[in-house]
């Protein structure tokens, strides 16, 4: 399953990164599906991210939110995701203008490290769900000044 688990680190919204680290992390729980021949339909919840979605995941017509998150990195934190599976997100620090975070859904056995600049919107997806995927969009915010 580790294999399937994809890791699509689109990295968008340049926004200037801060000296100090983001400790709050922000999670939208995105469903996609595959319809052949209609339209790209977008839940108006994800209209910021909507066009990067299209994009990264040009295979998928269909994206809904299920949920949203906003996390404090302190210096682990963990959110249901449907399937009775949850994501926990652990902090390791910065690497220069990156945050280092590692992401374990231990029931579907993956295991990653994701790094990121504050202020960007990246992907994690590839988690198989009702004739789709689960995507993770994650978004470091920025610390304040």
């Amino acid at each position: 399953m580790r294999s399937t688990f994809l890791l699509a680190a689109t990295l968008l919204l340049a926004l200037p990164v801060h000296a100090a680290e983001a400790n709050v992390l922000k999670v939208s729980v995105v469903h996609a599906t595959k319809t052949k021949g209609k339209a790209v339909t977008i839940d108006p919840k994800l209209k910021r991210i909507g066009k990067s979605l299209t994009k990264a995941f040009s295979g998928y017509q269909n994206f809904k939110r299920l949920s949203n998150h906003e996390l404090k990195l302190t210096p682990k934190a963990s959110i249901k995701l449907p399937g009775n599976r949850t994501a926990v997100f652990t902090h390791k620090g910065k690497k220069g203008d990156e945050v280092s975070l590692n992401l374990a859904i231990p029931k579907s056995k993956v295991d990653v490290s994701l790094r990121s600049p504050p202020g960007r919107v990246f992907f994690q997806a590839g988690l198989k769900h009702d004739k789709g995927i689960l995507i993770l969009a994650l978004y470091l915010r920025p610390p304040k000044k």
